[in-house]
């Protein structure tokens, strides 16, 4: 019998004969509304009506905006940015009748008058000066320092100050006030509450640094704000807002705003940059599978201290639908930063990506009914989607043209035709070992070095062009036929790089490593980089894990593995901190540049106060070492055998039947059933990892850290031991020895039960199949929903299978700690345990679901206030109602 954890409500109509359900937290979306149930019979659910459809999604939004804020001072506005109405707002009075200085949000308008006026194009660059000191105002960037210059959508994504501030010396003021005063600011929105504020756009007081948003020139409440943000990506329709049912809603356009494609074009760039890899990356809403852009924004309040934080964010399905963004958000906290309020939003985008999707997969799956048994599937060239980072849009390319544009890009300095021919196959099967590892994103690969680089190859080398078609369909496959986990680097610096001790994977035969006596000699043989101490304690203090407080004592290679790499760097300072040699130079590159510690296989030094590095190879130094594959060719070797040096124990071979199958459902159709699902997951999963107590084994991908895993198992166990040790229970219960297996993605997950992407977890007798960690402990329901799977388990022993739904379930709610949030629910009636046995059966609708929940919940509860713990235990193992 399964068992199924799910992680929000509303659901699709339930009707089984044995459905179990649990809620975490009846009213607050967000913090996982998970429902369990014990069969997976489930029947198609007609389509909601438009007005139906908006209601749900608006009730929703505001369960996930109350619970991100909790009692924080502040607000939060949802806007539908295409017509003005207000799904949802959270403390109307701050929302409306206050305004404040917005800080670092108010950048974008200003580039936008800049451009208008001709001060700046989208290419023009300024170097940062890092402080800005004019006229008694001084300010400084928080950005990386040694960036290159900034363009206007880098100074957005970035919000340099200096960038702005030098352009407000420039800007008039008659030039930045139109462009505000056109957006709204210093008039009301005339939205429908009793009372407005018009917050202020002074004049005749202009300074540089107003274009900063800060001090007494303007002042926007966060109504005017997200209208005005509203119209900048909407394509310049200036919206009048109003809070009001979707039946009863009339769209009202202020005025219309001209704004030009390439300057439009320029500000939703900046707005991107700023999730992707600006003020907001590590809120990490690029990672959700919706296309989201937005600016932070932290500011002072006049003759105040304590900093108040911003963010406007917009969604849309994919890069190209933001023509029509679909969903605005605005958070304000009082005393907060810009990342804060970022942070905040988070909960309302997912909450938006799971209900779109929700309803989305329902109509793609009708959609797809027989595609996956269709013969005509298999001639069709299976195609790869690229995101193209640097453009913001995604395109679908052949996988060929795939191969293509990756050599062309990646072997750009190749000249010898072997050597490209070897790069093309490890490309080939890199890509259909991977296929969809952006899925969440909506494409399969970037075009950064996280995958592969690459670019649309429209005037190719010959040279690369006929390593490509000579090599056409040809993968690397391991001895039992799979795909060989296929890598290459720059160099490898005369050994490559063992997957196991590089990056904790499970050892790979073909990627073990191997001595490389060819590279010796070549460009990137050798390197030393001279970084000072103030330099490389910013970039330790950077990150959480080299993070060693405000004083860097000494940094040593504690452990270098047998390829000659820091396996293990130790950090001294105030504190102490060890981390893998590849993570310290990732954690350098992003802090102080690429440029420096070009690999992992170093050697570090002291020279007064700077640390010296001697190191050898560039990159990773994975698989092909494209500097010893050159010199191969030179000497005579072919492809094949160049691909066999480096990948010992394969053979390269024509691509399979099977291979070209899973591309095509991808490709064509998305995924269109489990089988596809699967076939497609196993190709592009990551190696996975075992770690085994007295009681769980926990089966894990490598990309989770050990110490997460090791945290999970010590979690089990502690649950296990306080579960079996109550002191209420009647008897000793025999729990089996337990398989915990964690999936890397969510689509790894669904693949592998078969279950809705919303589940959390579900239980197949002694196997717990889990989501993500990230993603429980992201809702803050990991420990709950562990307890929950147990209690379930102790309960099927001990009552046989034969326990009552609700007796079940009320009890899970007690033991597992989720008593005081379900408890929130009031059911309308009190029903008999038999009506509420047969109701849980047949759920049909997330309130009755809550309401149910809450019954059993209560129920249970009743039953230990009148007999104690022990008695409903003797209830269980006697399977009474």
């Amino acid at each position: 019998m399964r068992a199924v954890s799910l992680q929000h409500l509303p659901l699709p109509r339930l009707e089984s004969k044995h459905v179990r359900l649990f809620v975490l937290a009846a009213c607050v979306v967000t913090s996982g509304l998970f429902v369990r149930q014990r069969t997976l019979n489930t029947k198609s659910v007609p389509a909601p009506s438009p007005v139906q459809f908006e209601r749900e999604l608006d009730q929703r939004l505001t369960e996930a905006a109350t619970y991100a804020l909790q009692q924080r001072e502040g607000t939060i506005l949802v806007v539908d940015p295409q017509t003005g109405r207000i799904r949802t707002v959270i403390n109307p009075q701050i929302a409306f009748e206050r305004a404040f200085a917005p800080g670092s949000t108010i950048k974008p308008f200003a580039a936008l008058a800049a451009l208008r006026a001709g001060l700046i194009s989208r290419d023009s660059r300024v170097l940062c000066g890092e402080k800005y000191d004019h006229a008694g105002f001084k300010t400084v960037c928080s950005h990386p320092l040694h960036l290159g210059p900034f363009n206007p959508a880098e100074a957005i994504a970035y919000s340099c100050n200096y960038y702005f501030a030098r352009l407000g010396e420039r800007l008039s003021e008659d030039d930045f006030r139109a462009t505000l005063a056109q957006f709204g600011f210093g008039a009301k929105t005339r939205i429908n509450h009793d009372a407005e504020s018009v917050g202020l756009l002074a004049h005749g007081v202009w300074h540089p640094e107003n274009v900063l948003g800060e001090g007494q020139y303007i002042q926007a409440t966060p109504v005017q704000l997200l209208m005005a943000y509203s119209a900048l990506v909407n394509g310049g329709q200036l919206l009048t807002p109003q809070v009001a049912s979707p039946d009863q809603f009339q769209r009202e356009i202020r005025t219309t705003i001209n704004i030009s494609k390439d300057q439009r074009d320029v500000i939703i760039e900046g707005l991107r940059g700023a999730i992707h890899f600006g003020t907001a990356e590590r809120t990490e809403l690029d990672t959700l599978p919706i296309y989201i852009i937005g600016k932070t924004g932290t500011s002072t309040p006049v003759n105040g201290f304590r900093t108040q934080g911003w963010f406007v964010g917009f969604a849309g399905s994919k890069p190209d639908q933001f023509v029509t963004p679909s969903l605005g958000v605005l958070v304000f906290l009082k005393r907060g930063h810009g990342k804060d309020a970022a942070l905040v939003s988070r909960a309302v985008f997912e909450e938006y990506a799971r209900f779109m999707n929700t309803h989305a997969a329902v109509s793609h799956t009708e959609s797809l009914v027989g595609v996956r048994d269709s013969e005509t599937a298999h001639s069709v060239e299976p195609v790869v989607r690229v995101h193209l980072t640097r453009e913001n849009r995604t395109i679908t390319v052949p996988l060929e043209d795939y191969v293509l544009g990756v050599v062309s890009t990646e072997g750009s300095l190749e000249t010898e035709p072997e050597a490209l021919k070897a790069l093309a196959v490890a490309t080939r099967t890199y890509a259909l070992h991977n296929i969809g590892r952006h899925n969440d994103e909506g494409y399969d690969f970037c075009t950064l070095t996280h995958c592969q680089r690459f670019f649309p190859a429209e005037q190719v080398r010959d040279l690369v062009r006929s390593a490509v078609t000579q090599t056409q369909g040809e993968v690397l496959r391991t001895k039992d036929g799979k795909l060989a986990d296929s890598y290459f680097s720059a160099s490898c610096g005369g050994q490559t790089a063992n997957i196991k001790l590089l990056w904790g994977a499970p050892p790979e035969p073909e990627l073990n490593g191997v001595t490389d006596q060819y590279c010796d000699g070549m460009p990137h043989a050798h390197w030393s980089d001279v970084i000072s101490s103030r330099d490389l304690l910013r970039a330790m203090r950077s990150d959480p894990r080299t993070d060693v407080g405000d004083e860097l004592k000494d940094i040593v290679v504690s452990t270098r593995d047998q390829t000659g790499r820091a396996e293990f760097v130790t950090i001294f300072g105030r504190q102490r901190r060890t981390v893998r040699g590849w993570d310290f130079k990732i954690i350098v590159g992003r802090a102080l540049g690429w440029n420096l510690l070009k690999s992992s296989r170093f050697q570090i030094s002291r020279a007064g106060s700077d640390y010296v590095f001697h190191g050898s190879g560039f990159g990773h130094g994975l698989g092909l070492c494209q500097e010893g594959a050159h010199v191969m060719s030179e000497r005579g070797f072919n492809y094949r055998q160049i691909l066999s040096k480096y990948f010992p124990g394969s053979v390269v071979m024509g691509r399979l039947k099977q291979d070209l199958k899973a591309d095509v459902l991808w490709s064509a159709t998305g995924v269109t059933s489990n089988e596809s699902s699967d076939a497609i997951r196993t190709a592009g999963r990551a190696a996975r990892l075992r770690i085994t107590s007295e009681h769980f084994e926990v089966n894990y991908p490598s990309t989770l850290k050990r110490r997460e895993a090791e945290d999970l198992l010590k979690l089990l166990e502690v649950s296990r031991d306080a579960l079996l040790h109550r002191p209420f229970l009647p008897t000793r219960i025999p729990m089996p020895f337990i398989q915990v297996f964690v999936n890397e993605t969510t689509g790894d997950f669904v693949g592998r039960t078969g279950l809705a992407w919303w589940a959390a977890a579900a239980s197949d007798g002694n196997r717990i199949e889990l989501q993500p960690i990230v993603l429980l402990k992201r809702r803050g329901v990991l420990e709950t929903t562990v307890r929950h799977e147990l209690v379930h388990r102790m309960i099927d022993i001990a009552g046989k299978g034969r326990t009552p739904r609700w007796l079940a379930e009320g009890l899970a709610l007690h033991l597992a700690g989720e008593g005081p949030l379900i408890s929130r629910v009031k059911p309308a009636q009190r029903l008999s345990v038999r009506e509420l046995d047969q109701r849980l059966a047949t759920v049909r609708s997330s309130d009755d679901m809550r309401e149910l929940y809450a019954s059993a919940y209560f129920e249970v509860r009743r039953l230990i206030r009148k007999g104690g713990e022990a008695a409903v235990w003797q209830r269980v193992l006697k399977g009474e109602d």
